[in-house]
């Protein structure tokens, strides 16, 4: 666990230079929730933003050659994955948590009504939007890096707009999509983690027998 932890750090490092572009891109779902009243178009939008970051450390890796300075790290390499997996997700779901607050802020200062049930129902969704993105990504950088992997980078963008496809051609409308689920319902919000944590290993475990299997 100190050796993915330490791995962690590394990762965070790597990605320290992009913190501040990324936060000004994040600034377009408080545009989207400003404008459409609706804390989920801005949401899913943030979750998207943030899936799409998900290849800058393997970029950052590839480009400085970087590989074989990892394979002397005296750690195993689910250690070196995990680490990754952790910073990756942990910093989605933090963006995530922020932006849905000040989205909420917003919202209270446009007095329009914004309740807890929307707020767990909307933040549950986008975490389960971001991880399938991310969970798909990952390996697929794993098996061909950065460069050759680039058409990977589309996926939160396809699955974004698949998404919303999906919904219109269902409800008609994306604002009569109701997120909002009675907060008593533990077993919603449990199957919701539920999937969000069957997804990050699923994910994780491929990424691991990719690497293994390559540095075999």
């Amino acid at each position: 666990m100190n050796l993915t932890v330490k791995c962690m750090k590394l990762d965070y490092l790597l990605l320290k230079p992009y913190l501040k572009s990324i936060l000004l891109v994040l600034l377009v779902p408080l545009l989207i929730t400003f404008f459409t009243g609706t804390l989920f178009e801005g949401l899913s939008f943030a979750a998207t933003v943030m899936a799409m970051t998900t290849g800058y450390t393997f970029s950052v890796v590839e480009k400085n050659n970087m590989e074989r300075f990892y394979g002397f790290l005296p750690a195993k390499k689910s250690a070196l994955v995990i680490g990754r997996y952790l910073v990756i997700f942990l910093m989605g779901l933090l963006v995530l948590l922020v932006t849905l607050g000040v989205q909420a802020v917003i919202l209270y200062f446009k007095n329009c009504a914004v309740t807890l049930p929307d707020m767990v129902g909307t933040f549950l969704l986008c975490t389960i939007l971001f991880c399938i993105y991310a969970g798909i990504q990952i390996p697929g950088y794993y098996c061909y890096g950065s460069i050759k992997g680039k058409m990977f980078m589309f996926i939160p963008t396809v699955g974004f707009l698949l998404f919303y496809y999906i919904v219109r051609l269902f409800m008609g409308d994306i604002d009569s999509f109701n997120l909002s689920f009675n907060t008593n319902n533990a077993m919603l919000l449990l199957g919701g983690a539920g999937v969000i944590m069957l997804i990050m290993i699923l994910s994780a475990a491929a990424s691991i027998h990719i690497v293994q299997k390559r540095r075999a």
